[in-house]
């Protein structure tokens, strides 16, 4: 199912899943990734429940579009979410990084000016 189309069917639906009751997809964003979990696995059950071994009626169940179409959204919540985590963790190692380095820049001009004699100093007032 391509991406967008996905997305569509689902608002078109109005899609509802199961969760402390029943939530819709936008709600999906607000949960965490255990609760995305917690639901994709019983996602996953329900399409294990559907799947029956017969030669006959294969594939027919209209239950079976509707669950692939769920399962695809929750995960993509899921990779969204654990890219958003993993972008924000970068920002906070980029930004400690920073932090450290002005504080060793500021340290050096510290230094620098203490090592300076008291007529370089009062020069620097002016």
């Amino acid at each position: 199912m391509i991406m967008d189309n996905m997305w569509i069917e689902a608002l078109k639906n109005k899609y509802r899943f199961e969760f402390k009751g029943l939530i819709n997809v936008e709600d999906l964003f607000d949960l965490k990734l255990e609760d995305l979990d917690y639901i994709y696995k019983n996602l996953k059950r329900d399409e294990n429940d559907l799947q029956v071994d017969s030669l006959l009626d294969a594939n027919k169940n209209p239950l079976k579009g509707e669950l692939d179409c769920k399962i695809n959204i929750v995960k993509s919540i899921f990779q969204m979410k654990v890219a958003e985590i993993e972008k924000a963790k970068i920002a906070m190692a980029n930004k400690a990084q920073k932090e450290k380095i002005l504080a060793i820049i500021e340290n050096k001009q510290d230094q620098e000016l203490s090592e300076k004699s008291i007529e370089e100093l009062r020069k620097n007032l002016r």
